[in-house]
């Protein structure tokens, strides 16, 4: 008999998958029971427009008087493959005020793999990650901790913190964690000195711990100290190092329910949110390669936020129940998919919304045998109109080197004729190259000489001073004849 129902969306590859805890009891008026962890691998179908679901498994747990939960899920990477799979933190409270915890896997066959557990006297409530390895992180009394399926022990990291902002990779660093904490003054500083501004803005600080190696980060290398008042969440759109220096792109939402994009450390734009109590943000790059900003708010409302001349309000929604970013329709670009609420309807994935903000707009409850037909004529169209475009792009791009060898041709005939007047000038005799040479065509008969007849050439024209021509030659360069002549050495201008 099913007695409640928990579940959780997550993105992987394109698909979506449902994760839903059932309790079941044995037999009628049995005290144990038993909670199965299931999961549905959901495709969107482009023919019916629905998903449809691919596969199914389960993991089955003894939950005798116990209360189990999903506390979070997200895609991690595998320590031990370098593969990214599901990963699940499932919470199983017992008596005497011990926590369990379980890190559970999920592989493509469906199967999920225990990665490790640990136990608690107290209650994941602050700051909870997943990352890399796969290992949990988590904030309790203002410290930072953390486990990971390589030592299964929980650490405590050397810091103090009032919150985790953000938990990614950074380049040459590994997995890092950005925090917030009170600010640590000089100890020249005087305290009398501090004024009342300086400790509103420097009251707290951000500052970078690397969870493997156990070093601290400058946290200006994100953003100034001064936003550590007011940025709630943090998603570091790309980091790089360069010149031994890192240089990290990222956005932040604030309490004064703001989003603020900065760039190596310094704010570019603010956009201004429609909606109160913003919690998470991440990005989105679609077909077009516009990068989206999703922001989620405590209400169940969501914005996304577009960059380009500055940052605006793009689109926004209401009663949302789950937001994910993929490639949902095989496009090979990044799309949203929103999950809505509805109280009439049973089926979680009834009620949806894929879309790029562009091109890409699928809604449940919208009937499309009318539009497929003329959709498809619109992609025949167009890759008709790419097929002409490419022919007239090689067609110019044709045209244009022929200009530049024309151009590179006449160079040349320029340059021989003026060092033939040089020599002219000076008295000296000149020495044609040959049209092979040249690259051109000669409508003279282009025999090579050897340098005895050209000589004895020469010496006939001394003895006939009445030709004062000694050589005559022609040559096509594009539409144009050249003509050249060589006059003999008693002829004088």
């Amino acid at each position: 008999m099913l007695l409640g129902e928990q579940e959780q969306f997550l993105s992987y590859n394109g698909e979506v998958l449902l994760f839903q805890l059932s309790n079941t009891k044995h037999m009628e008026g049995a005290a144990d029971k038993t909670t199965n962890l299931c999961v549905r691998r959901m495709a969107f179908n482009r023919d019916t427009k629905l998903f449809v679901q691919k596969s199914s498994g389960a993991f089955s747990m003894r939950a005798s008087h116990l209360k189990i939960e999903i506390i979070c899920c997200s895609c991690t990477t595998d320590s031990r493959t370098g593969i990214i799979l599901p990963c699940i933190l499932i919470k199983k409270n017992k008596r005497n005020n011990v926590v369990k915890y379980l890190l559970l896997l999920l592989h493509s066959s469906n199967q999920f793999e225990q990665s490790f557990h640990f136990k608690l006297d107290y209650e994941l409530k602050e700051d909870i990650r997943l990352f890399t390895g796969p290992s949990v992180l988590w904030r309790h009394a203002n410290k930072l901790f953390y486990i990971s399926s390589d030592t299964c022990t929980v650490l405590s990291a050397p810091v103090q913190l009032s919150s985790v902002v953000w938990t990614g990779e950074i380049e040459d660093e590994g997995t890092v964690v950005l925090g917030i904490r009170t600010a640590c003054l000089p100890d020249s500083e005087d305290e009398d000195e501090f004024s009342t501004s300086d400790r509103a803005i420097w009251g707290s600080e951000f500052f970078g711990y690397a969870v493997e190696t156990q070093k601290m980060l400058t946290g200006t290398c994100f953003m100034p100290h001064a936003y550590s008042r007011v940025v709630s969440s943090v998603y570091v759109c790309k980091n790089e190092i360069l010149k031994k220096q890192l240089r990290i792109s990222l956005v932040a939402i604030t309490h004064k329910n703001q989003l603020v994009w900065f760039q190596d450390g310094l704010p570019k734009g603010v956009c201004e949110l429609p909606y109160e109590k913003p919690c998470s943000v991440k990005t989105a790059v679609t077909s077009s390669n516009d990068v989206l900003f999703i922001v989620s708010f405590a209400s169940g409302n969501v914005c996304v936020v577009q960059r380009r001349d500055s940052l605006q309000v793009a689109s926004k929604w209401q009663k949302v129940k789950s937001v994910l970013v993929d490639d949902f329709i095989g496009s090979g670009s990044e799309q949203l998919l929103l999950f809505f609420k509805d109280d009439s309807n049973t089926d979680v994935l009834s009620t949806f919304k894929i879309t790029d903000l562009g091109e890409v707009n699928y809604a449940s409850g919208i009937n499309y045998k009318h539009d497929v037909p003329a959709a498809e004529g619109l992609q025949e169209n167009g890759f008709l109109t790419v097929q002409a475009l490419e022919t007239r792009l090689q067609a110019g791009y044709t045209s244009v080197r022929e200009l530049q060898q024309h151009l590179r041709l006449k160079k040349k005939v320029i340059l021989e004729s003026c060092r033939a007047l040089v020599d002219l000038v000076e008295e000296r005799t000149h020495i044609l190259p040959t049209a092979k040479e040249e690259g051109l065509v000669s409508l003279w008969d282009d025999v090579e000489n050897p340098p005895h007849s050209l000589s004895k050439e020469t010496s006939l024209a001394s003895k006939v001073p009445e030709h004062f021509t000694e050589k005559l030659w022609q040559r096509v360069v594009g539409d144009s004849l050249i003509v050249g002549v060589k006059l003999t050495e008693s002829f004088y201008l």
